[in-house]
């Protein structure tokens, strides 16, 4: 048996009045230190490492102390002084000593490794070699190989199809010399092309920083990002470049600034956009072509003020070309200066029509070189009469080579590493088998309902970690009958009520934020959300049967209200004057060491993994299950107040940054909010439908113009007629190019039917 860092403890009496007391500590904790790295040094070698260089500069430490003690005498104060130093060693070894035991006895269920997918994984590196197929001056046959193919990944929830992605295709693409980025929808989220434009940051964001693993030219010339972005300066007029900022704001350093007009792309070369355009079928009654006519000509008087503000932007389907267009051109000529391009547009079931109609016409144009399209979905969300069925069935007619490929659950076969791998241990181990087999039977081989299982064996010390044997140990009969639920969301749920208080409230906020989410936004919601509110949010105990552990949580609200913008979501949230402000430097500092601590525990749960400002919940199900934790009756109510929170934080450029955020949580609250802040939540509907139309994203922007017409109501025409009216001619204007003319012809009706003064 090891002995822990603190045996010599017993034995300080007979060293205290000696005066190589520091030595024979250091001896001692050095021996017991080595004993202990010797069984431990092939799983916590940095670590043990750790340990051994605190204790050494301890007891450096120690030793200037004993001889400056020694010169003085051996007196009574030396000899106490010289004890305490001693025990604070110990125990400053003890605590290192504990998080090492700590982080030996953790479950491995991160990075961890793909069992039972090497046939997938072949498949799918073998499309990732025929990018380069193609050598430079064969475009014909370049373009002949690559136009019309992508791979779509699909299954259901837990089975690893993101897993598969990133580890089987993105780090080997890595590896190879290519450029993977990726990006992913949000099911609470209604923003258009959010997750291809994050793809695209992420693209534009390695081509701008990572100059010395793109290589430099051997002559000394410029990096590839220089020369991408000259390319990008030479080639595209300014409205190209003021659209694709708009659409891609995250490759805005990408792009720079133009510097030469180009001419206008022919018909031919934007022959597929109008195909794309033509899969539409919209045909217009002629009383609605009439209506239409009339808004875009602006013959009447009462219409005149529409048309103005329709032409805001470019009518309709020439919007929704363009762009596509000018996102093509980019993509040809990034992918044309590198190795290749991978691009996965994760959770398509959750995906905008923007997204599928731009990702149609990427994929039919076939003058972009090494470029790889990767798209996944949960196939049990996806029915035939969904958008995205309906975009591959398109696709497929069109003679576009889909690879698919889908994921089930693992058999038992495979189950039996997965869990050997989250324990450390050997998987021709008989009692690991058995484990395995047990595990496969409850959670029927899907790998992240096992890996949760097993944790929540952990978490109620069903599983535990033997440091005698060095290895796991458990209850061959608890594990029997331990009940598995099928929605392991309450299985999280119950794994989070045993967190702190104070982590707890942060995954609440974080949960409303999205799958991605940025610290600095959590933290700026709990510094300005009371605690009766958060408690007042919080699922009771009793409903998950779990024991929560309280602590402090140091909050406060706005110290000054008249310093930022007045929009309360909801009177029932409201703040109240009588709470006590805390704002003192010290409060302050206790409050973001209690954030950072709770941010801490995110990533030692294996919630959520952190990347300095950014955060990502590990998976979707993580993300329900913290959501979980608002009261059902709150739920509206505590998002919109967040979105009011951040309404009045953040600044213009980021509030811009973040506005369908933002507006998708105030709508949240708008069932019960009061006139005044009706209309301004119809104010930021509108600048987000028109943000949408800008971005050709006209289905979207509909629902925005909707929204803000509801928020306002019939009594915006004698309060705010400008709004309303901008909200009506904005939406007849999506409606008509989306094809629902029936809307559009009673946005039409309802101006017409107005007394408006447009002078």
């Amino acid at each position: 048996m090891v002995k822990p860092l603190n045996y010599c403890i017993p034995h300080l009496t007979r060293y205290s009045s000696s005066p190589y007391t520091a030595e024979a500590f250091k001896e001692s904790v050095i021996r017991c230190n080595c004993r202990s790295s010797q069984l431990r040094e092939s799983e916590e070698r940095e670590s043990n490492s750790l340990q051994f260089h605190q204790v050494q500069k301890v007891s450096m430490s120690m030793s200037t102390t004993s001889h400056c003690a020694s010169l003085r005498g051996s007196t009574a104060s030396s000899t106490r002084h010289l004890a305490q130093i001693v025990v604070t060693a110990a125990e400053s070894s003890q605590n290192v000593n504990k998080r090492i035991s700590s982080n030996i006895a953790q479950l491995r269920i991160s990075n961890m490794q793909l069992h039972g997918r090497d046939d997938d994984i072949k498949l799918l590196r073998s499309k990732l070699r025929e990018l380069t197929k193609k050598k430079d001056g064969d475009e014909e046959d370049a373009a002949k190989n690559h136009v019309g193919e992508m791979i779509l990944v699909s299954g259901t929830s837990g089975t690893g199809k993101s897993a598969l992605i990133h580890k089987g295709l993105g780090n080997h693409a890595a590896k190879s010399g290519y450029i993977f980025a990726s990006g992913k929808f949000n099911a609470k989220l209604l923003k258009p092309l959010s997750a291809f434009s994050d793809a695209m940051t992420r693209l534009a964001k390695y081509i701008t920083t990572e100059n010395n693993k793109m290589g430099e030219l051997s002559s000394g010339g410029p990096s590839m990002s220089t020369i991408i972005r000259n390319k990008i300066q030479n080639e595209f007029d300014k409205e190209d470049v003021e659209q694709l900022r708009r659409v891609l704001p995250g490759c805005a350093e990408l792009l720079g600034t133009r510097r030469h007009s180009v001419r206008y792309p022919s018909p031919q070369a934007d022959a597929a956009a109008a195909e794309l355009l033509r899969t539409r079928r919209h045909s217009l009654p002629s009383s609605m072509a009439d209506a239409a006519a009339l808004i875009r000509s602006g013959s009447d008087s009462k219409l005149g003020d529409v048309k103005r503000r329709a032409s805001s932007t470019l009518a309709g389907k020439e919007s929704i070309s363009q762009m596509h267009y000018a996102v093509r051109r980019l993509l040809k000529i990034i992918c044309s200066q590198l190795k290749g391009v991978v691009l996965l547009i994760d959770d398509l079931q959750w995906s905008d029509a923007a997204t599928l109609d731009l990702l149609k016409s990427i994929v039919l144009d076939g003058e972009i070189p090494r470029l790889l399209i990767v798209g996944a979905y949960r196939e049990d969300e996806v029915p035939d009469h969904h958008p995205l069925a309906f975009h591959i069935r398109e696709l497929e007619q069109m003679n576009v080579t889909i690879t698919k490929i889908r994921i089930g659950n693992l058999s038992v076969d495979y189950a039996i590493p997965l869990v050997a791998e989250a324990l450390g241990m050997d998987d021709d181990d008989s009692k690991v088998k058995t484990l395995a087999e047990t595990i496969h039977r409850k959670t029927e081989g899907n790998p992240f309902f096992i890996l949760m299982f097993l944790r929540s064996l952990y978490d109620e010390k069903l599983l535990q970690y033997n440091f005698g044997a060095m290895k796991w140990t458990w209850d061959e009969d608890a594990v029997n009958s331990k009940i598995v639920t099928e929605n392991v969301a309450s299985v999280l749920v119950n794994k989070m009520n045993r967190l702190q208080e104070d982590t707890q409230r942060m995954l609440m906020v974080a949960s409303c934020l999205g799958s991605n989410f940025r610290k600095s936004a959590v933290v700026e919601v709990m510094k300005n959300i009371s605690r009766s509110e958060m408690r007042s949010s919080m699922r009771s105990v009793s409903s998950t049967a779990a024991t929560m552990e309280s602590s402090s949580l140091l909050s406060s609200d706005l110290t000054n209200s008249s310093a930022v913008r007045s929009f309360s979501c909801t009177a029932a949230i409201s703040r109240s004057s009588s709470e006590s402000l805390l704002s003192s430097d010290l409060i302050n500092s206790s409050a973001e060491r209690a954030y950072a601590s709770s941010i801490e525990e995110f990533e030692e749960e294996g919630l959520c993994e952190v990347d300095n400002e950014e955060c990502r919940f590990m998976h979707d199900q993580i993300q329900s299950a913290a959501f979980e934790l608002i009261s059902p009756e709150q739920r509206d109510s505590f998002r919109g107040r967040i979105g009011s929170i951040l309404l009045q934080t953040l600044s213009p450029e980021e509030l811009e940054a973040s506005l369908f955020e933002v507006v998708g949580l105030l709508n949240c609250a708008a069932s019960n909010i009061t006139d005044e802040e009706r209309d301004e939540l119809a104010e930021m509907n509108l600048k987000a439908g028109v943000k949408a139309s800008e971005n050709a994203a006209f289905d979207t922007a509909k629902v925005y113009f909707k929204t803000g017409r509801e928020a306002l109501g019939s009594r915006g025409w004698d309060v705010d007629y400008r709004t309303r009216l901008d909200l009506c001619s904005h939406g007849a204007n999506a409606c008509f190019v989306t094809g629902d003319f029936d809307s559009m012809n009673e946005l039409i009706d309802e101006v017409l039917s107005k007394d408006i003064d447009t002078k």
